[in-house]
């Protein structure tokens, strides 16, 4: 673990641990991701920190199963924390691209072993199942429902929890997913007219909507705060409208193939 182990965690875990805990990092999708959120999580900037994190090329572990991580208080003493590269607030489309697809094979394929080594169940809890005490998979989403110890609300609504609990199980197909192709380096342009930064992927143009967004993507991909080109409005508008259609042909694509048994 060296270069990845948080600066805050117990090194001693006292309570068995039962569920594995979905979050997302709130930072870009990229191919060193997980490597740079893990780093942050080490370096002490931040009270938080997990067991794995994960991006489309890479698993990173950060603590071994007998520690205790903190990322989501009410399941911290008993929880396997696994943080993916990605947002909440991603749509069903967003969690169908490359990048997302290959980052939840390898996550399901990483989960799955640490959780059989655990003996937790390889199911998705519901909310009543969570608070009853039983064992499985949730989402950070879901310990805040049920303890009421923070408003998190990842991975969100959206999250492909079916998909998912498949390649976990064994009984979803894995594809054939290429993410090192050049183009699918992330590049940053600036509106002309409001200033705003935009992320822009082959798939994706997402706004960094704050400040706090810019700087987190600026930790997690290890940036030099620095935009590619400026642009005007309708030009961004014509560059996501462009994302927008390839990702419809690739979410199909991935449909087709899961339905051909590929």
């Amino acid at each position: 673990m060296g270069e990845f182990t948080p600066a805050h965690y117990i090194a001693q875990r006292d309570t068995p641990c039962r569920v594995m805990v979905i979050h997302t990092m709130e930072a870009p999708e990229g191919p060193q991701t997980a490597e740079n959120v893990a780093r942050y999580f080490a370096s002490g900037q931040v009270v938080a920190s997990a067991h794995m994190c994960v991006d489309q090329d890479s698993v990173v572990y950060c603590l071994p199963a007998s520690a205790v991580a903190f990322a989501a208080p009410g399941c911290n003493s008993d929880g396997y924390q696994v943080e993916h590269a990605g947002y909440a607030r991603q749509s069903p489309e967003e969690w169908g691209d490359a990048a997302s697809v290959a980052m939840l094979q390898l996550s399901a394929q990483a989960t799955r072993e640490i959780a059989d080594s655990l003996g937790i169940p390889l199911r998705h809890l519901t909310d009543e199942e969570l608070a009853a005490g039983e064992s499985g998979f949730v989402g950070h989403d879901q310990v805040s429902r049920v303890y009421k110890r923070s408003d998190h609300t990842d991975p969100g609504p959206s999250f492909p929890w079916s998909y998912y609990m498949g390649l976990v199980n064994g009984t979803t197909a894995q594809l054939a997913i290429n993410t090192t192709s050049e183009e699918n380096n992330m590049q940053f342009v600036r509106s002309k007219q409001t200033n705003t930064i935009y992320a822009v992927t082959p798939y994706t143009v997402t706004a960094m909507t704050s400040a706090k967004t810019w700087q987190d993507t600026v930790k997690a991909l290890a940036l030099d705060e620095e935009y590619t080109v400026s642009l005007d409005d309708g030009d961004i508008a014509a560059i996501a409208a462009d994302c927008a259609a390839r990702r419809q042909v690739l979410v199909a694509d991935i449909v087709a193939a899961l339905k051909a048994g590929e």
